[in-house]
């Protein structure tokens, strides 16, 4: 990659950093400025809300119970779980929330920065990491043979704005898996490893990616780099799993995951609720449908963008109705998919154009 395309590159990645910049400002001036409108605080979350407020006053609050930013407000408080009485307890579940620690430890600097600081701290650290995701993104299409220009499926993906405007904890770790999708085609695998783990180490569910990437790796005969691809972030992901336990407890009783339930089952009863929200209704099936045009491409080619993130289809499918039900969270849930298979459709496109140009000379000698 020449100098050239490399800037052209960060050029498309500052794009991506200005146009969320953007969207930041716009719910910024909706709030009167009020950074706090990121983090998400519920009017109905009590737990969350009298521990923002006794640490920074009013708070801007949504309705009900709020987003994930809240809790990665307390976590970036405390991100090594020092206290845990007096932080992590706040949590709905504290052992599966805690287990995204990247996001909010870079958020409050370690636990260094005042609450304040963390509130500004959630935002700008998911705007650098929309800046270097569509940065990656761009590297990645050009790998494939495409424009940088491409790396705007990342900073466009309505799964990642709206991770943006509630900081949630998706943008720093799909930017992180993206770039090691980068990393891997350019057979630099350990820095691939490396940032896997931190990807897991955002959200627990990028294992996915790390177990595609290994399997593709594995059809690639490249049998020990898949082994140290698949084990190294799941290592690091149960070392700090491990830590948790010994820090919080087990907390029996506690059901720590409640977004997975039978195959379709979430999708249909969100269903009969979308029949009167058409906006939701076109939204979700049209994540279906690109959930099933995705699967299909992955199948019939040999990328290794299908193949990170075929697992959140997957994924996608065993999603209860609390996901489901609307298009602001499950556009978020699966955001890695939409981004993806753009570049699959990117893909698509230049694989046509060489068979055509393969098929040019033939075409115009039986003429």
């Amino acid at each position: 990659m020449g100098s050239s395309t490399r800037q052209k590159a960060l050029l498309v990645g500052l794009v991506g950093l200005l146009l969320a910049t953007g969207v930041a400002l716009r719910v910024l001036s909706a709030a009167d400025w009020d950074a706090t409108i990121f983090v998400a605080f519920g009017e109905d979350a009590a737990p969350t809300r009298q521990y923002a407020e006794e640490r920074l006053g009013d708070v801007w609050l949504r309705t009900v119970q709020g987003h994930d930013g809240k809790f990665f407000f307390v976590q970036a408080n405390d991100p090594w779980i020092i206290d845990p009485q007096a932080n992590a307890m706040v949590l709905d579940r504290p052992l599966y929330r805690s287990q995204r620690m990247l996001y909010p430890t870079l958020a409050g600097i370690g636990g260094l920065l005042p609450p304040a600081g963390v509130v500004w701290g959630l935002l700008f650290v998911n705007l650098l990491a929309m800046g270097f995701g569509t940065w990656a993104v761009a590297r990645l299409a050009l790998e494939m043979g495409g424009s940088v220009w491409w790396g705007l499926a990342f900073t466009l993906n309505l799964g990642f704005i709206s991770e943006l405007t509630i900081s949630g904890a998706g943008v720093v770790s799909a930017s992180l898996a993206f770039l090691a999708l980068v990393m891997v085609l350019k057979d630099r695998v350990w820095a691939a490893v490396a940032l896997l783990s931190l990807a897991v180490l955002a959200r627990e569910a990028m294992l996915i990616a790390a177990v595609g990437t290994a399997f593709w790796l594995w059809r690639k005969e490249r049998g020990k780099e898949a082994v140290v691809i698949f084990l190294v972030p799941t290592l690091v992901a149960g070392l700090w799993a491990l830590y948790l336990r010994m820090r919080i407890g087990l907390e029996p009783g506690v059901d720590q995951v409640q977004e997975i339930g039978l195959p379709l089952q979430g999708f249909l009863q969100a269903f009969v609720n979308w029949v009167d929200d058409p906006f939701n209704l076109v939204v979700g099936v049209s994540m279906l449908l690109v959930m099933i045009l995705y699967t299909r491409r992955t199948l019939t080619s040999s990328h290794l963008v299908g193949w990170a993130f075929l697992g959140f289809v997957l994924l996608g499918l065993l999603f209860t109705k609390q996901v489901w039900n609307s298009w602001f969270d499950f556009s978020r849930a699966i955001a890695p998919v939409i981004t993806g298979y753009v570049l699959l459709l990117l893909s698509s496109r230049l694989s046509s154009h060489e068979r055509s140009l393969l098929a040019g000379p033939k075409d115009v000698t039986r003429g």
